[in-house]
C-alpha cells in the first residue's frame, strides 16, 4: 500500500515531538506489550488535528450487533432519536457478544477515493505512512515487518463503547494497534477508557482519554473501550488503526 498525496499540498504534515525517548518506550512495550506515550506530537500539530476532528470531520454512526457491522450514514451529534431502535438493539445483545457503537470517519478510504484532499486529516494519514513515523513504530515495537498504517477517526459520546476483542484477524497482518488521543477535556467518571482485562475480568491497566498521546498495543491483546457515561459533557476524540505488514 502506498500513499498518494492529496490535491492540497498547502497543509503542513504533523510531526513527532523530538523529545520522545524511543528507546525507553521500546523497553516498556517489550515488557508489557503496550505503551502510553504522552506529548507524542509537536504542540502545533496536535492542536491542528484536534481542530480538524472537532470542526471539519463528517462523522457517521457505526454499529455492530447481531446483524453484523454496518454504518448508518453521516449524522450530526444530536440526532440520537432517529437511531434509537438500533441503539436499543445493541443494549439487548447477549452477554459476551462482540459489539460496538460510536461515530467514525474512515480516513484511509477517503484518502484512496481522493474525495477529501482539502481536509487536514489526509495529511495526518500521510504522516502515519511516512518513513519517519513508520521507523519510529518499528523501533518502539521491535517489529521490523511494519510497512503501513490504516486509519479511522473516532468520536465516542454518551452511550458509545467497544466490547472486548483482540484485533487478530486472519490475513490482515496486523502487528500492532495504535490510538492517537485528541481529547482535551475529560473526567474519569465519564468512562471511555481503553482497558485491558484479564481472564477474570479485572483490568490490568486502563488508559484514560487524553490529549496528544499515543497508545500502542501488540496484536493480539484483549482490550475494550468502556462505555461513555450519560453524564459525559464532551466527546472522546481519537485516530486509531493498525500498523500492518504488506
Amino acid at each position: 500500500m502506498t500513499a498518494t498525496p492529496p490535491p492540497s499540498q498547502c497543509l503542513e504534515m504533523p510531526k513527532l515531538d523530538s523529545r520522545i525517548d524511543a528507546s525507553m518506550v521500546a523497553r516498556v512495550f517489550k515488557r508489557y506489550g503496550r505503551a502510553h506515550i504522552s506529548g507524542v506530537l509537536e504542540d502545533r500539530s496536535a492542536k491542528k488535528v484536534y481542530e480538524a476532528l472537532e470542526n471539519e470531520t463528517p462523522w457517521r454512526r457505526t454499529v455492530c450487533d447481531n446483524e453484523g457491522a454496518r454504518d448508518l450514514g453521516y449524522s450530526s451529534a444530536t440526532d440520537l432519536q432517529e437511531e434509537l431502535p438500533t441503539l436499543l438493539a445493541l443494549d439487548n445483545l447477549p452477554p459476551g457478544a462482540f459489539s460496538y457503537r460510536y461515530r467514525n470517519f474512515r480516513i484511509d478510504e477517503a484518502y484512496e477515493e481522493e474525495a477529501h484532499g482539502h481536509r487536514f486529516l489526509m495529511r495526518f494519514f500521510e504522516f502515519l505512512n511516512s518513513e519517519p513515523f513508520l521507523a519510529f513504530a518499528r523501533e518502539v515495537t521491535g517489529i521490523s515487518g511494519i510497512a503501513f498504517a490504516d486509519a479511522q477517526a473516532t468520536l465516542y459520546r454518551a452511550g458509545d463503547y467497544l466490547s472486548v476483542h483482540d484485533d487478530n484477524v486472519a490475513g490482515k497482518k496486523r502487528h500492532a494497534a495504535y490510538v492517537f488521543n485528541f481529547t482535551p477535556t475529560w473526567r474519569p467518571e465519564w468512562g471511555g477508557f481503553l482497558a485491558f482485562p484479564d481472564e477474570f475480568g479485572h483490568f490490568h491497566e486502563a488508559f484514560a482519554p487524553s490529549f496528544n498521546a499515543l497508545n500502542l498495543l501488540r496484536v493480539p491483546t484483549p482490550h475494550l473501550v468502556t462505555q461513555v457515561a450519560s453524564m459525559a459533557q464532551e466527546g472522546r476524540y481519537s485516530i486509531t488503526g493498525w500498523l500492518r505488514g504488506q
